[in-house]
């Protein structure tokens, strides 16, 4: 990689931070007798070489930024702006593409070896499990780190290495279209999963970040297009007390907790201001309050949506200088009107080098201005990317995830229907749009993937009813998922059932990438980036499919696997008896054909549940979708946001944590201890609490549970804007065989009983009395399910000052 270059006109010196500007344009064609021409940033060493400072990785990083960037010309640091950060050939640096994605997998558009495409992280959310977020993280980053040090071999570039993930905003109205992007709508979970997301990212080396993760969108972003506004032009009101415990605590957990270097700023303004635009948000929240020392990047096109969607400024020019100044380092977005900008005086270089040095120490903290074999990463070969290892992690995703809505017996039958009984099945029916398409389980960013090692529902029942006698007969039963002719594939999926002892019917809502199909017909998108849903039904005509199977062939059971992103309103088919079961699914990535059957047939026991509220429709005839007020307003109606404030039971079809499973389980000797009380150790400088609780397996299934513990104020629940319940903490058990018990012990600090204060927003210490509730919290009962059928127990307690 190393390659001497011709040797220059004696007296021309490789460029220094001693130097001064006129000496560095020089050397832009020329440089002196030692030096040579390096192929790719990462290669730095050759034999009695005299390295300028910034190449020397014995030096801080700070003192090797400094030193880079002051060697750098005005041109040179203007062309670092833009996410693709352009070559400065004169110092063998090449260019670099920080726009990466990798929200569930690696976002493949090139010829690069294919990703695991892992389910969306709505559906990791599920299962409640942030342990298994960060092995998913760990593995794709190790599969970015394969693909980079391929790359790096072939080209001499480097590639992924930063990564605009998570996708931490609050999952707050069920239209939302990139819902499934987020961990759903609790600030706890959603800050506790992406904790573990930016740790799987970046990795534990004390040198070196792994690939450098990006939280986003900061700030209150929850809405693509509705009633006339878009993103580019939406401004969400906050109050004090949403920002404190609802839109920060998350990005608090990948900044201050997690580490991230990270952020990307929305397109939607909050209480007046766009957030690319907001010194306030920018500046004096995120570094001065949060002490985040990482980059800021834009999101794509929101400097432009400045002057055209907000119209805040009147020009590029003056919304780039609004960007600049506010804390945007980097532009997902042209970024050619800061030249102008500076000539007119609007920017200073000091500016530009605050922006270009945050930048650059990305790039060193990944290594890319190194040795390649100084990162632990190096040896990572291209055979780690889509390796047996995280296929059969996606699969573990999947199986952990699916949540099961309902299971009940079949008229005559003694027990519920499922898991599938492969004895006692002759034939087995699959039908529905989403059977048998391995691209609509994907969900959105996905790009490019393993279509061969891909297994939709349809081939993932088949390679479980194998050889086992079962016929399994497949119709699609309607085209286009029943937006127009449906009536001859409908007659031909009712023809398809006749005899069958079982009818698995696979339907939902879609969100690919590709609106058409290899023969060319259209293939709609519902929901997803720059496309909320008008509503909570089933798109299309598919509730139809369903429908005909009860009225037409009637004592066939119907499992219903419902492929999603927000909830649906599916009340109607909870309480059609036909229907005996019912699984959510999400969008499951490759491993999700393999997953549901594991589920269908009884492999694994479900476990998952629901990380938002499933809202019947007359929730969203209540409420805009631009306003995303969390806190209900009695004067006006308004009914509030989450689990955490609607308390009128008549809009949730499913509560928050709702999911049930094969087997039972069974709380007892739920005690809570004080610090340092029976072993209970203090988080932190805080003292702690510690809540104990036994679970057992009281079914005949193996199984594994998960067991959200909710906090509420007994006294000021519900009033003056504070929360009715809060999830404070999560634990899931191993896997339990019938009879078998396991104690879980969850660590409480002072800061869990914090809340913020209606007058000012600021979190205050509540003392008195508050309850303590594991599995189901009080009300979750919504108009459809088996919540009755979920464990729950509660203790109360003083909680004083410690004397």
């Amino acid at each position: 990689v190393l390659q001497p270059a011709t040797p220059a006109p004696a007296g021309q010196a490789q460029a220094s931070a001693a130097h001064t500007q006129q000496q560095q344009q020089q050397q832009r064609h020329s440089a002196g007798p030692l030096a040579v021409r390096l192929r790719g940033v990462g290669a730095l060493e050759a034999a009695q070489q005299e390295l300028p400072p910034w190449r020397d990785s014995q030096l801080p990083l700070t003192d090797r930024v400094a030193d880079l960037v002051s060697s750098l010309t005005q041109d040179e640091k203007l062309g670092l702006m833009n996410n693709y950060q352009q070559p400065v050939e004169r110092l063998s640096i090449s260019g670099y593409q920080f726009w990466s994605e990798c929200l569930h997998g690696h976002q493949e558009h090139g010829s690069g070896a294919l990703p695991t495409i892992f389910p969306q992280p709505l559906l990791l959310a599920s299962s409640f499990d942030d342990s298994l977020a960060w092995q998913v993280f760990n593995a794709i980053s190790d599969e970015l780190r394969a693909k980079d040090n391929a790359e790096f071999a072939d080209t001499g570039k480097r590639k992924g290495l930063v990564c605009w993930t998570p996708h931490v905003n609050i999952f707050k109205d069920p239209r939302w279209g990139r819902g499934s992007e987020t961990f759903g709508e609790d600030p706890v979970l959603t800050g506790r999963m992406a904790l573990r997301v930016v740790q799987g990212l970046q990795g534990s080396d004390a040198t070196y970040k792994k690939v450098v993760a990006t939280c986003k969108h900061f700030l209150g972003y929850g809405l693509e297009a509705a009633e006339g506004y878009s993103r580019y032009a939406h401004n969400i009101n906050i109050s004090p007390q949403d920002l404190t415990d609802t839109d920060l605590p998350p990005f608090r957990a990948c900044v201050q907790s997690a580490g991230a270097l990270g952020i990307m700023c929305a397109y939607n303004a909050v209480n007046g201001t766009a957030s690319c635009a907001s010194a306030p948000l920018l500046k004096q929240l995120l570094r001065n309050s949060m002490g985040f020392e990482g980059y800021v990047v834009s999101d794509c096109n929101a400097v432009q949506a400045l002057e055209w969607g907000h119209r805040a400024y009147p020009n590029m020019r003056d919304a780039s200088v609004a960007a600049v100044k506010a804390g945007v380092d980097l532009f997902c977005d042209k970024a050619d009107e800061i030249k102008p900008a500076l000539a007119a005086g609007l920017l200073a270089p000091s500016d530009i080098d605050a922006a270009v040095n945050r930048t650059l120490a990305v790039r060193f903290i990944t290594g890319q201005f190194d040795q390649p074999q100084a990162n632990p990463w190096a040896d990572l070969p291209l055979s780690t990317v889509n390796g047996r290892m995280s296929r059969l992690l996606a699969r573990t995703v999947v199986q952990k995830g699916i949540v099961l809505l309902k299971n009940k017996a079949p008229a005559g039958a003694a027990k519920p229907l499922l898991p599938l009984d492969k004895a006692s099945l002759r034939k087995l029916c699959v039908l529905g749009p989403l059977s048998h398409s391995a691209e609509h389980m994907m969900g959105n960013y996905y790009g490019n993937f393993d279509a061969d090692a891909a297994a939709t529902p349809l081939q993932g029942i088949q390679e479980e009813l194998a050889d086992s006698g079962v016929k399994v007969q497949y119709a699609q039963g309607m085209d286009v998922m029943g937006q127009i002719h449906y009536d001859w594939p409908l007659e031909t999926a009712l023809e398809a059932c006749r005899g069958a002892d079982a009818a698995v019917v696979v339907i939902g809502s879609s969100m690919i990438n590709n609106d058409k199909s290899p023969d060319g017909s259209l293939r709609p998108t519902h929901e997803g980036e720059g496309l909320d849903r008008n509503n909570l039904d089933l798109p299309g005509r598919q509730a139809d499919l369903v429908r005909a199977l009860a009225r037409r062939a009637p004592g066939l059971p119907v499992v219903v696997v419902l492929m999603h992103g927000g909830g649906l309103d599916v009340g109607w088919m909870d309480r059609l008896p036909a229907v005996s079961a019912m699984l959510a699914v999400g969008f499951p990535g490759q491993e999700g054909g393999r997953g549901i059957a594991d589920v269908l047939f009884g492999r694994v026991s479900p476990s998952g549940r629901l990380p938002i509220t499933w809202y019947n429709s007359n929730y969203t005839y209540r409420v805009s979708a631009l306003d995303l007020r969390m806190r209900p307003d009695k004067t006006s109606g308004y009914p509030g946001r989450s689990y955490r404030f609607v308390s009128d039971a008549s809009y949730v079809l499913y509560p928050f944590g709702y999911g049930l499973s094969y087997t039972s389980f069974q709380y007892s000797q739920l005690r809570l201890l004080k610090n340092e009380e029976e072993g209970c150790v203090s988080v932190g400088a805080e003292p702690a609490f510690c809540l104990r609780v036994n679970v057992t397996n009281t079914g005949d299934t193996d199984g594994e549970h998960s067991v959200p513990l909710f906090l509420s104020h007994e006294e000021a629940r519900g009033k003056d804007g504070y929360p009715l319940q809060s999830l404070r903490a999560f634990k899931r058990t191993k896997l339990l065989e019938p009879g078998a018990s396991e104690q879980l012990e969850m660590l409480l600090s002072q800061s869990d009983f914090l809340m913020p204060r209606p007058s000012d927003g600021m979190n205050a210490l509540q003392l008195g009395p508050w309850k303590f509730t594991v599995g189901s919290f009080a009300g979750a009962a919504g108009a459809g399910g088996q919540v009755g059928s979920m464990p729950a127990a509660s203790i109360p307690a003083e909680v004083a000052l410690p004397s």
